[in-house]
């Protein structure tokens, strides 16, 4: 009998593989394995017959491609996540250990400056998509990833898997179903973030393309930080949690709360401390050298 390949074990196995993943991630992780597959016919290969190199050689690739470090490390984390199981269900002898790559360019901002966030108003009230402009304030008031306001207003998927989000009738929040965490979140809305949502017709997909979302964004990225491929949507999460934590001294608990984490450690990461912050603790010490 001919031994299983990477491709079938894959495949018949999505749900011991996926079993914890929210259904976004699990399209995009095997859209990504099946790039990974058809590189040099590697999914008809029998499983045991990989090693590092094999995997090292195909990001090799994607960045001969122009796919960036922290594109290649999905890739790289979907890979893992199957050698993983194999090795636990006893398809593998031994652990495929896949390191993620190490990010040389560390230019993403940690969060938007006021004056970076009054030229993102600016840019986009003024261009051809201005749904982009109520994404934007959403992602800043709330703290929501993009995948969570494009399920506002969407009907709850049949099989469980999808995210939704319902606006509730006061409209002072939404509840947020099937996240990326498994587990449901409210979400405050204030006037601002409810101002954008009723501009979106309280369904952002509605209005939302991915192709326009990305051009608009591409440009905007150019005007506020040229050159910075780093420059992106999910720095408006940054943002909140950041002012959050820095200008109205939420606590870290709170703010993991508002953004769906399970770990105030995931949280920590989110929250970047300002010079002023610092700057406002130390003086409070009231000159304990005298």
């Amino acid at each position: 009998m001919s031994e299983i390949t990477l491709a079938d074990f894959a495949n018949n196995n999505e749900e011991l593989i996926w079993n914890q993943a929210c259904h976004q991630h699990k399209v995009e992780s095997i859209r990504r394995l099946n790039r990974f597959f058809k590189f040099q016919d590697y999914g008809k290969r029998p499983i045991r017959s990989f090693n590092l190199m094999d995997v090292d050689i195909f990001t090799s690739h994607l960045k001969q491609k122009g796919l960036s470090e922290s594109t290649c490390n999905r890739y790289r984390a979907a890979i893992s996540k199957i050698f993983t199981t194999a090795y636990k269900y006893e398809k593998i002898d031994r652990q495929i250990k896949i390191p993620l790559e190490s990010e040389k360019h560390k230019s993403r901002p940690n969060f938007f400056s006021p004056e970076q966030i009054e030229q993102c108003n600016e840019f986009l009230s003024q261009c051809k998509h201005p749904y982009v402009l109520h994404f934007f304030h959403l992602g800043l008031e709330t703290g929501m990833r993009r995948g969570e306001i494009l399920s506002i207003g969407e009907e709850p998927d049949p099989k469980g898997r999808k995210p939704y989000g319902v606006i509730s009738r006061d409209r002072k929040k939404v509840m947020l179903y099937n996240t990326k965490s498994k587990h449901p979140r409210e979400v405050p809305l204030n006037k601002f973030a409810e101002a954008a949502l009723a501009a979106l017709d309280d369904r952002p997909s509605k209005h939302y393309s991915k192709k326009t979302f990305y051009n608009t964004w591409k440009k905007l990225r150019d005007h506020v930080a040229y050159g910075d491929v780093n420059f992106v949507f999910h720095t408006t999460r940054h943002t909140c949690a950041t002012l959050l934590a820095n200008e109205h001294r939420v606590p870290t608990a709170i703010v993991s709360e508002i953004l769906g984490h399970q770990s105030a450690d995931t949280t920590r990461k989110y929250v970047h401390v300002t010079l002023k912050t610092k700057s406002d603790v130390m003086n409070q010490l009231g000159g304990i050298s005298r």
